[in-house]
């Protein structure tokens, strides 16, 4: 998916879309920080350990952003984003297992994982060269 925003931004630039080509840029580069956490798990340890309140803390701003993954997949018009925000759920999830079991390292990386598969969407969504429409006020 990265490659195809990558694709897509290229063809932005080429449409004189600047924003669009780069927030397809910045999507594509959210993307690879994500999958690059798993990686980061793999080796361990490399500097200070993150502490248990930083990673709950963390936790928690990611689980109110992961109440707006499935709006920014809808809004981003890519067909591939319809699957990124159960990827991010499931990236919450382990980092939660981890933080439950107190290895703040391991939750703090899949924290980091989910943010960075939002932040994507995110991005991806403000690429699109319609402004979204507000959500129907609830009766």
């Amino acid at each position: 998916m990265a490659r195809r925003a990558l694709d897509a931004a290229d063809e932005r630039a080429k449409a004189k879309d600047f924003f669009g080509a780069d927030r397809r840029i910045a999507g594509a580069d959210d993307l690879i920080h994500a999958s690059e956490h798993s990686l980061h798990i793999a080796e361990g340890p490399t500097g200070p350990l993150p502490q248990a309140r930083e990673v709950a803390d963390h936790l928690q701003n990611v689980y109110f952003r992961l109440q707006q993954a499935d709006y920014f997949a809808t809004t981003s018009g890519y067909p591939d984003a319809q699957s990124l925000p159960s990827i991010a759920r499931k990236f919450y999830e382990q980092a939660r297992e981890a933080y439950d079991t107190g290895d703040w390292f391991v939750a703090e990386e899949y924290t980091k994982s989910a943010a960075d598969t939002v932040r994507a969407l995110e991005n991806l969504a403000q690429a699109t060269p319609e402004p979204p429409r507000p959500p129907k006020p609830i009766e």
